[in-house]
């Protein structure tokens, strides 16, 4: 056993796992270079696409991450060992410690990894505007857009403003292309995917009054409550159409197709109606990504600058006693 012991915790084995990890990474690389439609839907960390589509071309993954774990073990075995050594042969100054402090950022760095590789996720788009959106847990609003380009027209830096409602508070932040909106802790962040006008609502002149619409109001038309139900944007169609539904009082329906412009004006019930006009105001479409170890990173951050820092000590200290 204790042969067993001597062998996991040995410095020679830790040598052989960091180079065939960073083979397999090599090979994997490759692979995914060379054969990219086995990897379509992958996505950010995610390694349970590895699990779910079980192949033969992902040996290198499978290998890799069992390597992973043994590299793991020998790191904290070795750490553990020498972190006791040093106990009982009773040294005490704290920069003789720093590089098993490394050890164990070095340790927290795997375990970071396989929980964002488990349990990091990607939503659908979001479409965000002026009204407040629900995404799950929080809500957010557009509250302004600017951009700017290239002489080419390729933009240049979008900047959107929005205000973000979360547990009660409310509080203003910019969201960018490698500047998301950043929540608990970095857990969760919103990501922009693109940014542009979006509908805000649809004009209609219902015989002498003007009507401005959003998507689901209702309004009278006859004694009948009217409601606008979709717009239809080219190229579904040539020019923008706007949909309504009648329901009578007998719970009838009809539905209504009227395109933009005053010239293709409809009777309906002996009451003129006509589709003018579309607001829009600035938008952007974002995801959420969910990432649970991203605050157990910072740890790794902290312990990685702390046993940098002992060992410049220890370094700095020995060049002045030399």
């Amino acid at each position: 056993m204790k042969k067993v012991y001597d062998f996991i915790k040995s410095q020679k084995l830790g040598i052989i796992i960091g180079f065939s990890v960073t083979g397999l990474l090599i090979i994997g690389s490759l692979i995914m270079n060379f054969y990219p439609y086995h990897y379509s839907g992958l996505s950010g960390e995610d390694i349970i696409f590895f699990f779910s589509h079980k192949k033969p071309i992902h040996i290198w993954f499978y290998l890799l991450f069992f390597a992973c774990i043994i590299y793991g073990i020998n790191a904290f075995f070795c750490t553990t060992d020498s972190v006791l050594r040093k106990v009982r042969g009773g040294i005490k100054k704290v920069p003789l410690y720093g590089a098993s402090i490394m050890h164990v950022g070095f340790i927290v760095t795997l375990v970071v990894h396989l929980i964002g590789g488990l349990y990091c996720s990607l939503s659908p788009p979001i479409s965000v505007s002026e009204e407040w959106t629900d995404m799950g847990g929080f809500e957010m609003k557009v509250t302004g857009l600017d951009t700017s380009s290239y002489p080419n027209g390729m933009p240049k830096k979008i900047t959107g403003y929005v205000s973000v409602r979360k547990d009660g508070a409310e509080y203003e932040d910019t969201i960018g292309y490698n500047n998301p909106v950043v929540l608990n802790n970095g857990a969760l962040a919103v990501l922009l995917r693109d940014y542009g006008n979006t509908v805000s609502s649809v004009v209609l002149k219902v015989g002498d009054r003007m009507h401005n619409l959003k998507a689901n109001e209702v309004f009278t038309l006859n004694g009948q409550n009217t409601r606008m139900v979709d717009l239809y944007m080219p190229p579904q169609y040539r020019y923008p159409v706007v949909k309504l539904l009648s329901t009578t009082q007998n719970r009838e329906t009809q539905s209504i197709y009227l395109t933009v412009g005053e010239h293709n004006a409809k009777e309906i019930l002996g009451t003129k109606i006509a589709f003018l006009d579309i607001k829009t105001v600035p938008g952007v479409f974002v995801t959420i990504k969910n990432n649970p170890s991203i605050p157990l990173s910072l740890v790794t951050v902290v312990l990685f600058s702390l046993g940098t820092v002992l060992v410049v000590i220890r370094m700095v200290g020995k060049m002045v006693n030399y």
